[in-house]
């Protein structure tokens, strides 16, 4: 019987329903949404002006333009000429991006920048990055988010749903920056998709046989959409590594770095928080005093809590709760304040 199974990850702390809109929200899925959200609107409102130059073409065109017939006047050609470059400048600084956004600039994933210079927070900054001009790439990446993670989160828990959320992303950033080192690329890179792409990996593990409606009309098994989405991304990246110069706008190599981690992490069994506690059961006593250490189960306790609650909910299907002994029911009531935290 599956964690999500269980009442106390069905209460009010494991999920928030809107009320009539059909959803269900789990903490850290909306407060990842609601930080992409907000980036992406700074990244609209914090921009600054891009000088443009006008073309070195335009001026070789027009310097030798033919004077007026009796060639004596040059002032009124030299006015047209001015005119034209004022009316192409101005229609310049009106086309989409001729802004650049100051937020994604400290933000976005830019090899050189990131290697060279230290900047080792844009291999997480850069996945709460969008596209500001096409809401589809940050919609696209938040619904898949949405649609994915909430299920996982209740099945490994808030915190370990967000350590492996944010570590999916570091190795996509790691991955594409190792590909733009090997390339000799210095193309900055932005978006969720690699973290997104790794939460993908572990929910189609689990479920490979739910259905998708592509375009709202065809299901597709999900273990097939994955395929597609694999093969998708290896192609250019393996041209890239053959040595051709590829680029089509998307950060291939990021979203199979993503896909990798979320593999390896199903396959070796990981469990990042156990990591973190025991990073935190190294800090100085006063540095975890100030940590609240109660409210991180040890793994090796709560599997083994987890198995005893399995058998009480397998015998509460097969006989129904009447049958539970005061032990049974006393394990229920432990794992539930244990899982929310309690003493």
């Amino acid at each position: 019987m599956g964690l999500e199974n269980r009442h106390y990850f069905r209460d009010g702390r494991y999920s928030d329903s809107f009320s009539g809109w059909g959803l269900d929200f789990t903490p850290v899925v909306k407060k990842l949404i609601i930080a992409n959200v907000v980036v992406f609107l700074l990244q609209i409102f914090f921009t600054r002006p891009v000088p443009h130059q006008i073309p070195a073409d335009f001026e070789e065109a027009t310097k030798d333009l033919p004077a007026d017939k009796d060639g004596a006047d040059h002032e009124k050609s030299e006015e047209a000429l001015r005119k034209v470059r004022e009316r192409m400048e101005e229609m310049w600084e009106r086309m989409p991006g001729s802004r650049a956004s100051v937020v994604q600039e400290w933000f976005e994933l830019d090899p050189k920048k990131t290697i060279q210079w230290g900047q080792v927070w844009r291999l997480l900054t850069c996945a709460f990055c969008h596209d500001r001009l096409s809401i589809w790439h940050i919609l696209f990446n938040m619904l898949m988010l949405y649609w994915f993670g909430t299920r996982l989160e209740r099945m490994y828990g808030s915190r370990e749903f967000l350590l492996f959320y944010l570590t999916a992303a570091v190795c996509s950033s790691l991955a594409y920056v190792g590909l733009a080192l090997y390339t000799d690329s210095n193309t900055p890179a932005i978006g969720a998709s690699g973290a997104v792409m790794g939460v993908m990996m572990l929910y189609v593990i689990f479920y490979p046989n739910e259905t998708m409606l592509i375009f709202w009309l065809i299901p597709v098994p999900l273990w097939l959409l994955l395929s597609v989405y694999v093969l998708y991304d290896l192609h250019p990246v393996l041209l890239a590594l053959a040595g051709d110069r590829v680029f089509t706008g998307v950060a291939h190599a990021g979203h199979l770095g993503g896909l990798a981690f979320g593999f390896i992490y199903w396959k070796w069994s990981l469990r990042l928080e156990a990591v973190f506690v025991r990073a935190v059961r190294r800090w100085p006593r006063r540095e975890r005093a100030l940590y609240r250490e109660r409210e991180i189960l040890p793994f090796t306790e709560r599997d083994a809590l987890s198995e005893r609650v399995d058998e009480v909910l397998r015998k509460i299907s097969e006989r129904g709760k009447e049958s539970l002994t005061d032990e049974e029911r006393d394990i229920l009531i432990r794992a539930s304040e244990k899982f929310r935290g309690k003493k």
